[in-house]
């Protein structure tokens, strides 16, 4: 009975390590050119976004990853979230803005 539990217990802990192994991949590798690409798209999309009225660089953060933007924070008005967007979109190489903007007017 103890051999037969101890056999178990050591089937259970290889068939744990083995499907542990199988789930762990490398992270995606991104060439030099990519993750250039990214930043230079990043530079140019917050240029856009902080020369909209409304829209202060301590209220909103801008990230990019493989040409989609996102947009978080929160800006003075409605019309200044659809700007930033927009303004967003308008940039070369940008493939989608995805964004969660609140509206706090100051």
């Amino acid at each position: 009975m103890i051999k037969s539990r101890t056999a178990q217990l050591l089937l259970a802990m290889a068939a744990a390590m083995t499907l542990g192994a199988c789930a762990h991949q490398q992270p995606e590798q991104r060439s030099a050119t990519e993750y250039t690409d990214d930043t230079t798209i990043n530079t140019q999309v917050q240029a856009a976004v902080l020369g909209v009225p409304g829209v202060h660089a301590n209220d909103i953060q801008i990230d990019t990853y493989e040409g989609v933007v996102k947009l978080r924070g929160k800006v003075d008005s409605q019309a200044a979230a659809q700007n930033a967007i927009q303004a967003a979109r308008q940039v070369a190489g940008v493939k989608s803005v995805d964004y969660d903007i609140d509206v706090a007017p100051k």
